[in-house]
């Protein structure tokens, strides 16, 4: 339905222009829907006879006509229309009109006419950089316009336009995309020492120059690119080595002027200054040939010193090239021993180095292509590398002093164990320096594995540290007791006790019984026995000849050693006795003795003695043996009394002097 009212003059913003007539309309406002807003025309100094379509071209003063319908409920109270420009470009504001409306003033419609300047412009990125910049970007844009209630309630209405002013536009062909913040990609413009900029300008109108410039007081004076011979791509260099490393995301800009020194909007150059950083290769000064990799830890200044992922926008380091006295020996990039984004340190491979004195250099470039450099003058140095002479070619037994030697040698021709020490599970027994040798003398005390080291200090401070296990064996002792005499062809039982460091019994020892007959060099092992729990062994064995035994232990495997007991002479008697002798003679007669030995050999001479007053005894008379082991001897006592008497057998190599048992006989 259509419904007629008169021109009413309103209230507006001071911004604002008159109101239009209202004019009739047929939009029914539904309750409780808002207001509802109509773009009815939109014309500019670019001509056209008012009509609203998608995208359409305007410039310079832009007429916007829109009619808004509202109920008694929901009155608006103020309508505002504005163009705020496409975000491509750094606009600087936006252009806008504003209306302040009464009540009763739309109802039920009003149509409202704004005028916007879309080529206005207002001072950017300072005063000193004299930046006229428009407010509105040349380009796609939106024409908004918002109605407000009291409800509170807000409307809106969008039709797109392209500005187009005439003002030239500028680019950044190497400026990474918005996205690079959350695909954690390198921001900004990569600045070292010097920045590199290249800027690709264009315009309708010509561009008559390119400039560089910026807000922010650490960065240099505005500066103008070099045009181009042919293209449309400025360039220039710029001296950054005094401004503070960081990333300037804002405050740093391009922008290009046309021929009637009209800028345009300019361009945000987020630049990142990287000046490098601090190398620290975690190495000794006197290095071996093959110690590689090495790590290297670096440092960046706090405002580049991000946490992962974060320095990915930032900066981090991608390689490290290590040179060897000026030339490369190795290069580590990223996916070696690198992690991309490491926000600590990484490996660099130093690769086989030569002997001698170098100086490493360590250069580590970034993702932003800085560098950080770190010389280490070194010393490649072989091994000082023990040969042990002495000391592991046995088992030593505990209680013994031990005696270790080694000689020292290094591949480099030049190293060499200016001091040395020994030392035995951690305790020091023999120290030295250059020229003598190492060794020493360890006196071993407990059973068991032991650890031998043989720590050398080179020249140059280098320490190698050799160690080998020795194990230590309990001593035994062994005893021997057992007649000093026997009877030939008698049992003789010889017993050996035999004992392990500490007194303990060696149980399970096996103890050899040897005898050498005497007379002769060689010892015959004649039986092995093992010994009882409390480490006793016994053998018994038919006296036959003199000589001597003696026990040894054998030595058990990992255990204890073998010991020899002290020699224990045995003698053996003959078996010598006299059949049936004449208790009774008369002096002066003679009277037949006859005596027996076991054992015999024909013409051996059996003496008949006679015991004197004295106590000694005296040969009365001689008899030999004969073959069957008897002698007998003619007997004339030379006064009347009682005789005692017995035979003697002198001592052989074989058998020791035998005596018989003596007897009386009364001489009348």
């Amino acid at each position: 339905m259509g419904i007629s009212r008169s021109v009413r003059s309103l209230a507006v913003a001071a911004s604002a222009t008159v109101l239009c007539a209202v004019v009739p309309t047929s939009v029914a406002v539904a309750d409780d829907t808002g207001a509802v807003i109509t773009v009815d025309g939109i014309s500019s100094d670019a001509g056209g006879d008012g009509t609203v379509s998608a995208g359409q071209t305007v410039t310079g003063t832009t007429d916007v006509t829109f009619t808004v319908h509202a109920d008694p409920d929901d009155q608006p109270t103020q309508a505002v229309v504005d163009i705020a420009g496409s975000g491509e470009y750094q606009g600087t504001g936006a252009v806008r009109q504003t209306f302040t409306l009464s009540p009763g003033d739309c109802l039920p419609s009003c149509t409202l006419h704004a005028t916007l300047d879309t080529a206005a412009t207002q001072q950017f990125g300072g005063a000193t950089n004299g930046v006229a910049a428009p407010l509105v970007n040349d380009g796609a844009n939106s024409l908004h316009i918002e109605v407000d209630s009291p409800r509170p309630r807000t409307v809106t209405a969008d039709a797109a336009v392209t500005v187009d002013n005439g003002r030239p536009t500028v680019t950044l062909p190497d400026l990474p995309g918005a996205d690079a913040w959350s695909g954690h990609q390198p921001v900004g413009l990569s600045a070292d020492g010097e920045l590199s900029l290249r800027a690709t300008a264009t315009g309708g109108n010509g561009v008559s120059r390119v400039r560089y410039f910026s807000s922010s007081r650490a960065w240099p004076d505005p500066v103008d690119l070099t045009a181009p011979a042919s293209g449309t791509t400025w360039t220039t260099a710029l001296d950054t080595s005094a401004v503070p490393a960081g990333l300037y995301a804002g405050g740093v800009y391009v922008v290009a002027y046309d021929k009637d020194g009209r800028a345009g909007s300019p361009v945000r150059a987020d630049t990142l200054v990287d000046h490098g950083f601090t190398v620290t290769p975690k190495l000794g000064t006197v290095i071996h040939p093959g110690e590689t990799p090495v790590k290297v830890q670096y440092a960046y200044t706090s405002p580049l010193d991000k946490a992962f992922p974060s320095n990915l926008n930032y900066a981090y380091p991608v390689s490290t090239t290590v040179s060897v006295d000026g030339k490369a020996q190795a290069t580590t990039p990223v996916g070696a021993y690198v992690y991309e984004g490491d926000t600590s340190d990484f490996y660099a491979d130093l690769g086989q180095l030569p002997y001698g004195a170098h100086t490493l250099t360590f250069d580590t470039v970034d993702n932003r292509g800085a560098h950080g450099r770190a010389d280490l003058p070194v010393r490649v140095v072989s091994e000082v590398a023990p040969d042990w002479t002495d000391g592991f070619q046995d088992f030593p037994v505990a209680g013994s002093g031990w005696k270790f030697a080694a000689t020292t040698s290094a591949a480099d021709g030049v190293s060499r164990a200016e001091h040395w020490t020994l030392d035995a599970d951690g305790t020091t027994f023999a120290t030295g320096s250059y020229p003598t040798q190492p060794s020493g003398t360890w006196k071993t005390t407990t059973t068991g594995v032991h650890d031998v080291t043989l720590t050398t200090v080179s020249q140059y401070g280098d320490t190698t540290v050799s160690s080998m296990p020795l194990r230590v064996l309990a001593a035994t002792t062994t005893q021997l007791t057992g007649p000093a005499t026997s009877g030939y062809g008698s049992k003789a039982t010889f017993t050996a006790t035999v004992a392990q460091t500490g007194a303990k019994p060696a149980a399970g020892a096996k103890v050899g019984f040897q005898y050498k007959r005497a007379g002769t060099t060689v010892w015959k092992t004649q039986a092995t026995v093992t010994a009882d729990s409390t480490g006793k062994a016994s053998y018994s064995a038919t006296a036959k000849y003199n000589g001597a035994w003696r026990a040894v232990t054998a030595a058990k495997n990992l255990t204890w050693a073998s010991s020899t007991s002290k020699t224990l002479t045995s003698h053996v008697k003959a078996v010598l006795t006299v059949s049936r002798p004449a208790a009774k003679a008369v002096h002066g007669k003679p009277v037949s003795f006859t005596a027996l030995s076991s054992p015999y050999v024909k013409g051996t001479a059996l003496r008949f003695q006679a015991r004197q007053k004295n106590g000694t005894w005296v040969t009365l008379t001689s008899a030999t043996l004969s073959t069957g082991g008897s002698a007998t001897a003619k007997i004339t006592f030379s006064r009347a009394g009682t005789w005692t008497l017995r035979v003697y057998r002198p001592g052989t190599t074989d058998l020791t002097d035998t005596y018989s048992s003596s007897w009386t006989v009364k001489v009348s």
